[in-house]
C-alpha cells in the first residue's frame, strides 16, 4: 500500500499509456484484420496468396523480434523513417494482431451462407456493397466473440513495449521496484491491474455483441415467438 501511495502519480502516468496503446492496437487489428481477412478471400489468386505470405511473413517472428527490427533496424536503412517509441509499438502490435484477426475474419465470413453472396449478385450489388452491406454485418456475429479473446491477449502484450522505452505499466513497475527493492508488491499490483484491464475488455465485447444487427434480429425474432408460444402452451392446457 505504501507503493501505491508513495508513487501514483507514476503509476497513473504508466497504466495511461498502456491503456491508450492497448486501445489504439485493438482498433488497429480490427480494421486490419478485416482488409487481409477479407483479401484471403479473394478471387484473385495473386491477391490471396499475397495476403497469405505477407499474414505468414508477420506472424512467424515474434512481436519483441518485429519491435527490434521496426524501431532500431529500419531506421538504419537509407530513406526509412525513425518512428517514435510509441508509434513503433503501437504499429507493431496492431499489425501483429491484424494478421491474427485476420483467420478470423475469414473464418467469419466462410460461417455466411453462399446464398447471401449470390442474392446480393442477383440484386445487381458490387462486391464492395455485398461485403460491406450483407456479409460482414451477418459475418461479426462469429468475428466479435473470438476477436475479443485476441483483444484481451492484446492487452497483455502491451508488456513488452517497455524493450524500446515506451513508459507503460511494466516500465513504471520496474522503476518503482528499483527504488523500493519491493518486487513482490509491486508485481501483485501489476497483476491485478492487467486482470482489470482485461476484464474491462471482455465487457466491452459483451456489450459490442449486444447491439450486432444479427444479433439484435435474433433477439427480436425470440421476443416475437415466445408470447405465441405462451398462447399455444395456454391453449392446450386441460380446462
Amino acid at each position: 500500500m505504501k507503493v501505491v501511495l508513495e508513487y501514483w502519480p507514476v503509476l497513473a502516468q504508466g497504466l495511461c499509456v498502456t491503456v491508450w496503446v492497448s486501445i489504439c492496437i485493438i482498433f488497429g487489428a480490427a480494421l486490419g484484420g478485416v482488409v487481409l481477412g477479407a483479401l484471403r478471400l479473394s478471387d484473385a489468386p495473386a491477391t490471396r496468396v499475397a495476403s497469405t505470405l505477407f499474414i505468414e511473413f508477420v506472424r512467424a517472428p515474434s512481436a519483441v523480434v518485429l519491435l527490434f527490427w521496426m524501431f532500431y533496424a529500419l531506421p538504419l536503412l537509407p530513406g526509412m523513417p525513425r518512428l517514435s517509441p510509441l508509434a513503433a509499438a503501437i504499429l507493431v502490435l496492431a499489425l501483429d494482431g491484424a494478421v491474427y484477426g485476420a483467420e478470423i475474419v475469414r473464418s467469419g465470413i466462410e460461417a455466411v451462407h453462399r446464398g447471401q453472396t449470390d442474392a446480393c449478385h442477383a440484386l445487381g450489388l458490387s462486391k464492395l456493397q455485398s461485403f460491406t452491406k450483407v456479409v460482414l454485418p451477418q459475418a461479426l456475429s462469429q468475428i466479435v466473440p473470438a476477436f475479443s479473446s485476441l483483444a484481451r491477449s492484446m492487452v497483455k502484450w502491451t508488456a513488452i513495449v517497455s524493450f524500446i522505452g515506451v513508459q507503460d505499466l511494466l516500465y513504471v513497475a520496474n522503476y518503482i521496484r528499483g527504488q523500493t527493492y519491493d518486487s513482490i508488491t509491486v508485481f501483485c499490483l501489476l497483476a491485478a491491474v492487467y486482470w482489470i484491464l482485461t476484464v474491462l475488455c471482455g465487457v466491452a465485447f459483451r456489450a459490442l455483441e449486444q447491439v450486432l444487427p444479427l444479433n439484435r434480429a435474433l433477439r427480436t425474432a425470440r421476443l416475437s415467438v415466445q408470447p405465441a408460444a405462451d398462447v399455444y402452451a395456454h391453449a392446450r392446457v386441460p380446462q
